[in-house]
């Protein structure tokens, strides 16, 4: 039973409410931080209601000698809130590039329990404050497009029903729910650039601009979600004009759109080419198309040639050489 003074209790309900988890089954990913722990105390608590079987995936790194212990400790929280629990150890190694590949081994062994377990969705709990970190960390590196429109509340069979919540509610409940929680080291380390936007960037801005910027942020990108979905409708209709049976582009079609089409237009196309995606690149591929530029520099030594009307990728000429002796 929700207890209509329980306000996280009752907002995390609404948000389940708005998702179509009626009568079918999510896991649950439970790390023991602070926000998958008031995930899984609160999914549980709200089960009943929602008429949702919830069971919890818990995921050993192997990065802390410390992370067996608590892994186990989420399975015996979990099975105490009367959910069944599931760990599984990943193969991971200190290095470089280990904040990415923790990510996508996570969702690799999510996705694959989910499976396993026949269950319908997946749910992470991500929040508002980590839709704000990643609103700042998409526009520093230069976003191509919805950069803005970064952490999704679905994305196919992944569920994120707290982007709500900001860190401090998170806590602010589980003091009161009386529950610990672990904090990752990792979330710590300035060597990432979301703990640097973390400690740092979001503190001076709201020093800068007054309290409750991350809620701001974080609103701010659900609008740009919903502004994205409209103009990928409509980007949509225009691929069928300005993508040739070929594969090249229709120079003609792709200027005759507006602006925000037609970035969406060329970012789809260059990303079918196997190219990465920036603002940068899809600022050029549209100058090149307007100024009908006979060839255009791309990364991976591959050019844009543009002639007759169409747009296409080669492979760049292999540079000529000189022996001097």
């Amino acid at each position: 039973m929700v207890e209509r003074a329980d306000r996280f209790t009752q907002s995390l309900l609404a948000a389940w409410l708005g998702l179509p988890v009626a009568g079918r089954s999510v896991l649950l990913a439970v790390s023991g931080g602070a926000d998958s722990m008031a995930l899984m105390v609160g999914s549980a608590r709200v089960a009943a209601r929602l008429g949702t079987r919830f069971a919890v995936a818990t995921l050993d790194h192997g990065l802390r000698p410390t992370s067996r212990a608590e892994a186990l400790e989420v399975v015996r929280l979990a099975e105490q809130l009367g959910l069944s629990a599931h760990l599984r150890a990943l193969a991971l190694a200190p290095g470089p590039g280990l904040e990415e590949r923790a990510r996508a081994a996570r969702y690799q062994a999510l996705e694959e329990l989910r499976g396993e377990l026949a269950f319908d969705f997946v749910a992470t709990a991500h929040t508002g404050s980590d839709q704000a970190e990643t609103l700042l960390m998409r526009l520093s590196r230069g976003t191509a497009l919805a950069g803005a429109a970064s952490i999704l509340e679905r994305r196919g069979p992944v569920l994120r029903p707290m982007l709500w919540a900001d860190r401090a509610q998170v806590r602010a409940w589980l003091k009161k729910q009386k529950f610990q929680w672990v904090d990752d080291p990792m979330n710590l380390d300035p060597a990432f650039l979301r703990v640097r936007m973390r400690r740092s960037v979001l503190p001076a801005l709201e020093r800068a601009a007054g309290p409750h910027v991350a809620e701001r942020l974080a609103r701010f990108a659900r609008y740009a979600q919903e502004d994205d979905e409209a103009l990928q409708q409509a980007a949509q209709f225009a691929v069928g004009r300005a993508v040739l049976p070929s594969g090249r582009l229709d120079a003609i079609a792709v200027t005759h759109c507006t602006r925000p089409i037609a970035r969406r237009v060329v970012a789809g196309w260059l990303s079918k080419q196997g190219l990465g995606v920036d603002a940068e690149l899809v600022e050029l591929v549209l100058s090149a198309l307007a100024t009908r530029t006979t060839t255009a520099t791309l990364p991976q030594d591959r050019v844009l040639v543009v002639r007759a009307g169409q747009a296409w990728c080669e492979q760049a000429p292999p540079r000529s050489s000189k022996n001097f002796t």
